[in-house]
C-alpha cells in the first residue's frame, strides 16, 4: 500500500508562502496601529488646545512664569490616559511626548503656551515625520482659537531657526498664516526642526 504524502519541496513551497503572508499581515497590521494612535493623537491635542484656550484668561497674574499643567490636570481638562503618577508637571500623548502648560511673562506680553520638546522626534524617521505633521493640521484645524504656533531649533534670536505660523487673529498679508498652511511647507517646517538640539514645538495664546 502507497502512502501519500507532500515532499520536502513542496513543504517549504507551503512554509515560504505562509512567511510572506505573516510579513505582509504585520505590515499591514504596523501600519493600521500607526494610523489609529494618529487619529488618537489628534484627538488627544484637539482636547488639550481647546482646554488651554478656554482658560487663556482664567489664571491672574500671579501665575506668571510657571508650569500650569498640574492645574488643568486638577480641573478634570487633560484625557486620564495622558496623566502619569506623580508625574503632574508633564502630560504625554500617545506616543509618550511630553508637554507642559507655561503661562510666559516678558517683553514682548504675556502668553499661554502649550509646549513639546521635540528634539526627541529622531531625524529620518517617516513616523516622527507624521507626528509633527499631525501636530501641525490638528493646529491649523483650531487657528481660529490660536495666536501662533511655532517651531524651534536653537536659540530664539537665530530667526533662521524659528518658523512661526500665525492664528486667525493675527493673519495678514505677508505673514505665514496656519490656516492657509500647505503639506508642503509643514513637510519643510517639520524636516527643518525635528530631531535637532534644543528643538521646541510651541502652541501660543496670547493672554495680554
Amino acid at each position: 500500500m502507497r502512502e501519500c504524502g507532500r515532499s520536502m519541496v513542496e513543504m517549504l513551497g507551503v512554509l515560504a508562502i505562509i512567511g510572506v503572508l505573516s510579513v505582509g499581515a504585520i505590515a499591514g497590521y504596523s501600519k493600521a496601529m500607526f494610523k489609529y494612535k494618529l487619529n488618537k493623537h489628534a484627538e488627544q491635542m484637539n482636547t488639550v488646545i481647546n482646554a488651554v484656550a478656554r482658560y487663556v484668561h482664567g489664571f491672574s497674574t500671579d501665575f506668571r512664569n510657571q508650569n500650569l499643567t498640574s492645574y488643568f490636570i486638577k480641573l478634570g481638562e487633560i484625557p486620564v490616559e495622558m496623566i502619569r503618577e506623580n508625574n503632574t508637571n508633564y502630560i504625554y500623548d500617545i506616543f509618550g511626548n511630553k508637554w507642559y502648560v507655561f503661562y510666559l511673562y516678558n517683553d514682548n506680553g504675556e502668553t499661554m503656551n502649550l509646549v513639546f520638546n521635540s528634539s526627541s522626534l529622531t531625524k529620518n524617521s517617516t513616523q516622527n515625520l507624521e507626528i509633527c505633521r499631525n501636530l501641525i493640521v490638528t493646529a491649523k484645524e483650531n487657528s481660529a482659537n490660536i495666536y501662533s504656533v511655532s517651531t524651534l531649533s536653537s536659540s530664539q534670536t537665530d530667526e533662521e531657526q524659528l518658523s512661526i505660523l500665525y492664528g486667525d487673529s493675527r493673519c495678514s498679508t505677508g505673514q505665514a498664516c496656519l490656516k492657509n498652511v500647505t503639506l508642503d511647507q509643514i513637510y519643510e517646517i517639520c524636516t527643518k526642526h525635528i530631531g535637532t538640539n534644543s528643538a521646541e514645538f510651541k502652541i501660543v495664546w496670547k493672554v495680554k
